[in-house]
């Protein structure tokens, strides 16, 4: 086929019916610094991901495409019509397939369904999607191209490429802010007029099987999104009343970002030791402390996964269950009807299970059967809400657990946070002033030097930090990934003493584990990951309960 207007430039190719390709065509590799949307709207993000085809300059009447697959000649028909239709010229390229998703991302989606909801709304003053009971499936599918259904889904699918963990939709003022929590922390990326924001809500409160009509009182539900060639990913709602209205929050439970591998934890020396060892153990409490997004469940998990096997009987209260976990027993707990983590773990009992993994200990009756549960011969796991390790003891012994009885039963306390990992793309070396430096050098030098070496440093390493600058990689935020700190206190026999004979007196415990048990604090930790150019002095600082890091005073 020769070259001529309104076809593909065939320097590169030859027809696709029975011909072959002529020339290799040229490659590219990198991002184009900026890509007009003009020019993505030649094709739609569906047709572009479905033959892996997209577009990325106009110039000279001719349209310049990047392929993975340059052989398709059905995504070549496609770009025929193209040509013919918008009378320009084609140029192929080739790129990889990691580089053409990159360039997928450019599309602005959000903004696009966005100004087409806002014309659909405008177009039917009267509509109020609110007042729209679907009552089948069937109705919802008829609905599936809507403007404010497509407005959905393209929120979804935009926070899940920013690995975003939850979605916050929620009046503010006379719009709707959009908010996505990545790596922990809440970034507005859209606003919606009002009522466009009060269609989405409805919108997803019927994908959730939802009452719409009910905006007086929080309701929960969940529904599953598909995720092109990826498949399925849950998502669990959460409605709630609010001033100006109703607020919507939307978990993202994606099963592939939920690690069950011990190695993926960021646990090292001592910390994985101990924990590994006593996960092992046919009997016992092991607690997970730390505030709430801290990572305890997918910490708990990890350690079930280790333990999963034909020759256990893994049973789970959970509240409630995020993730599936193939081959163990999950249940989660309904308190409205009286089935709450004390009766459960009755149940449980009578289940003849190996191992426990209770979700949290928030009562004196849980603890109590917790403790029942270990002495009776269970591997019992579950968590609690306390600022670091040692906090757990006396924090039981509040709620009225007899300290011989903590002291015989409880294995271990591990404590975590979670901290951002500086992006790789744009790290960047930091300065510190002389006194910080000296600062830093006095906590580093308290850290054992076993420890050191496990995490690959040396006796005189320089102290040299990092930090990201913000980069496209990363939203700009120079982060990207979490990673865990861990402090582990092992309880021992001297440990046991002090629990039974001095009431678990948490000062004591504090001086035994530092100085005799050789515990390496969150903080400590924290300077190694920093010291690894993993993470920043700054997140350290503040995922570590106020303790000042970097202080010029």
């Amino acid at each position: 086929m020769m070259t001529q207007k309104n076809s593909v430039d065939q320097k590169n190719f030859s027809s696709p019916v029975g011909g072959s390709i002529i020339n290799q065509p040229p490659v590219l590799s990198v991002v184009p610094e900026k890509i007009d949307q003009k020019v993505l709207g030649f094709i739609s993000e569906d047709t572009a991901r479905r033959y892996k085809t997209v577009p990325f300059l106009e110039e000279d009447n001719t349209l310049s495409v990047a392929m993975v697959n340059p052989y398709d000649g059905v995504a070549l028909n496609m770009l025929r019509f193209l040509a013919e239709k918008e009378n320009i010229f084609i140029k192929i390229f080739l790129v990889s397939e990691s580089l053409f998703f990159d360039i997928v991302k450019l599309y602005s989606g959000a903004e696009i369904a966005l100004q087409e909801a806002i014309v659909s709304m405008k177009d039917k003053p009267g509509q109020d999607i609110e007042k729209k009971k679907e009552k089948s499936i069937g109705n919802l599918q008829s609905f599936q191209n809507a403007p404010i259904a497509t407005l959905v889904s393209v929120i979804i699918k935009h926070a899940l490429e920013r690995r975003s963990s939850d979605i916050h939709i929620e009046p503010v003022e006379e719009n709707f802010r959009v908010r996505f929590r990545i790596d922990g922390l809440l970034y507005t990326q859209l606003v919606l007029p009002i009522e466009i924001g009060r269609a989405v809500v409805a919108r997803i409160k019927i994908l959730a099987n939802l009452k719409i009509d009910e905006k007086r009182k929080p309701q929960d539900g969940r529904f599953r999104f598909e995720e092109g060639n990826n498949g399925f990913i849950d998502l669990r709602i959460s409605s709630f009343p609010v001033l100006d209205g109703e607020k919507v929050v939307m978990r993202v439970l994606d099963k592939n970002s939920n690690s069950t591998n011990v190695e993926d934890l960021g646990l090292l020396g001592r910390n994985k030791n101990v924990l590994e060892n006593h996960v092992r153990e046919p009997n016992g409490i092991i607690l997970i402390t730390g505030p709430t997004g801290s990572g305890k469940t997918t910490t708990l998990y990890a350690f079930l996964q280790s333990l999963n096997g034909e020759d256990k009987n893994i049973v789970t209260l959970e509240d409630p269950v995020e993730y599936h976990v193939e081959g163990i027993n999950q249940s989660q707990i309904k308190p409205e009807i009286g089935y709450t983590f004390a009766s459960g773990l009755r149940s449980i009992l009578r289940q003849d299970p190996n191992v426990i993994m209770v979700g949290e200990i928030r009562d004196m009756e849980t603890a109590e059967l917790a403790i029942h549960a270990a002495l009776t011969g269970h591997l019992v796991f579950s968590t609690l809400h306390t600022n670091d390790a040692i906090g757990a003891i006396p924090r039981l012994i509040d709620m009225g657990i007899e300290p011989f009885l903590l002291a015989s039963t409880l294995q271990v306390v591990a404590a975590q946070r979670l901290v951002r990992r500086i992006c790789s793309h744009c790290m960047e070396q930091i300065t510190l002033t002389k006194l910080q430096t000296e600062r830093m050098q006095a906590l580093f030098d308290s850290i054992s030097v076993d420890e050191r070496k496990v995490y690959g440093l040396n006796k005189n390493q320089e102290m040299i930090f990092f930090q990201g600058k913000g980069c496209k990689e990363c939203g700009m935020s120079g982060f990207k990934g979490r990673l865990a700190l861990y402090e582990v206190v092992e309880i021992d026999d001297n440990v046991r003493a002090i629990i039974s004979d001095r009431q678990g007196s948490e000062i004591e415990l504090q001086k035994y584990v530092l100085e005799e048990q050789r515990m390496m604090t969150m903080k400590q930790e924290g300077l190694l990951m920093a010291l690894k150019k993993i993470t920043t002095l700054s997140e350290v600082e503040r995922v570590t309960e106020g303790k000042i890091l970097i202080d010029e005073e």
